[in-house]
């Protein structure tokens, strides 16, 4: 696994224009992935892409 693989917690929360208590609801409701990493919490790229385009109305 190479570092642009994983994504911070911020650029996350950029990416989809939340903040953490939406992120951490969309994680335990919505399906969203968990992080790899836990302090500091870092999410796998391809896990949030993939999230991404099987939910794209949802934040479009």
């Amino acid at each position: 696994m190479q570092q642009s693989d994983l994504m911070t917690q911020e650029e996350v929360f950029k990416l989809i224009s939340k903040k953490r208590t939406a992120l951490y609801r969309l994680r335990k409701k919505e399906g969203f992935p968990e992080p790899v990493l836990q302090y500091p919490s870092q999410y796998l790229r391809s896990d949030v892409d993939d999230w991404l385009s099987r939910n794209p109305n949802r934040f479009s």
